[in-house]
């Protein structure tokens, strides 16, 4: 494993790229949560026209600097998973949608670098956790303005423009433990506005009626559980106060529309078919098992289980798997999913190292990306790689930390 090492002093020109590669960087975490209220024809959403800025100016930036930071192994996992995707293309059940994922992938990637190369403190780490919680904001008023407006994403359900509620509900809970992070160390207006920006994004969270979303929404509370005795007063009671509120809208604050759908959670896991999921979950494992090793190819997914399930009824709808761990599996097959299970080891293992209120939150933040992304498929979301980059940004200084007291 690498450890965090300085940034080589630039002055002048240097200066001035490696800030703007910065700020870049942030303004594409900020439009994650939003990115597709705003569309550019021909060129894509706001955030990937941030993020080609950001790795372009980026590139100047370690070219004029003469040195990159040496890779660690997440990074590392992170180039091989997308190295398999693209070999995959030559046994793939569908070679387009291969080129296509492996393309996002070798992107997310790309953001993934950006992270690492450019957020090595923890004062930029905060900051980047604090422009993700803005733009969760942003996302989650766009949804609160449709609901107000009568604007359905699907029946009585309600997300920013362009998003998929469950997919805009987990981009939203990841913001919780964000703001409770970033509140328990704030002071003030500050702490304020991170606690106000969680009851946003709460409020928003329930108009999407996504239980995967909701699920996901409480488990970001095991951060107060785990920072309990360490934390102020103030942080207890205000982190008691958002429980509060997500519980009681369940029974009263939330849409009776909402509350209804949410309602279904206990029945819909012990009797119903999650939204057919379970059905979508069988054809996926009996595709498996017939291309265990190497898999049916990147983003083949809906072509290997097409036979089986038909075409949906949605036009222009495709049956993709709604958990992310079975199309890794499915598509990579066996080798791809080492790789997957290698990455996601490698931050377990950064936890092991971190002191108690990074590692409660690197933990709570992988436990409510996990629990999300068991009913989506979000191997190549920005989202997913985001979480990556903020636990391999936190683990060098665990490290230099304990190399110290040694």
């Amino acid at each position: 494993m690498s450890t965090a090492m300085p940034m080589t002093p630039s002055t002048g020109f240097g200066c001035f790229v490696e800030r703007v590669a910065w700020l870049l960087l942030c303004a594409l975490v900020f439009t994650l949560p939003w990115e597709k209220a705003l569309i550019v024809p021909e060129v894509g959403s706001i955030s990937r026209i941030a993020g080609i800025a950001a790795f372009a100016v980026a590139v100047v930036a370690v070219w004029r600097r003469g040195a990159l930071r040496p890779a660690n192994i997440v990074l590392l996992f992170g180039a091989l998973f997308v190295a398999w995707s693209l070999a995959s293309w030559n046994w793939s059940m569908d070679r387009a949608a291969t080129l296509t994922k492996t393309t996002t992938l070798a992107q997310v990637w790309a953001m993934l670098w950006l992270i690492w190369e450019f957020c090595r403190s923890r004062e930029r780490q905060r900051q980047l956790m604090a422009v993700y919680l803005a733009g969760a904001v942003v996302g989650a008023s766009i949804g609160l303005s449709r609901y107000a407006m009568h604007l359905q994403t699907y029946y009585r359900r309600y997300a920013a423009t362009g998003f998929d509620p469950n997919d805009f509900g987990l981009l939203l809970a990841l913001s919780l433990p964000m703001a409770l992070y970033l509140g328990l160390g704030a002071h003030g207006w500050r702490r304020c506005l991170c606690y106000g920006a969680a009851a946003v994004v709460i409020a928003a969270i329930l108009l999407t009626a996504s239980r995967t979303a909701l699920i996901a929404s409480f488990a970001a509370f095991a951060f107060v559980a785990g920072t309990w005795c360490s934390s102020a007063l103030v942080h207890r009671v205000a982190s008691l106060a958002l429980f509060a509120y997500l519980l009681l809208s369940l029974f009263s604050f939330a849409p009776a529309p909402s509350r209804d759908r949410l309602a279904t959670i206990p029945q819909e896991v012990t009797q119903g078919s999650i939204n057919s999921r379970k059905q979508i979950w069988k054809s996926g494992a009996r595709v498996w098992l017939e291309h265990p090793l190497l898999g049916v190819g990147v983003g083949a997914y809906p072509e290997a289980v097409r036979p089986q399930l038909g075409i949906p009824s949605v036009p222009g709808a495709r049956y993709v798997a709604h958990n992310t761990f079975l199309s890794v599996l499915v598509e990579g097959g066996i080798v791809g999913f080492a790789v997957w299970l290698a990455l996601l080891g490698s931050l377990v293992a950064f936890l092991v190292m971190m002191p108690g209120p990074e590692r409660a939150f690197c933990a709570t933040l992988l436990a409510v990306w996990a629990i999300g992304v068991s009913t989506l498929t979000w191997e190549h979301y920005k989202g997913t790689w985001l979480v990556f980059g903020l636990i391999m940004a936190a683990w060098p200084h665990a490290w230099l930390r304990r190399g110290k007291a040694a």
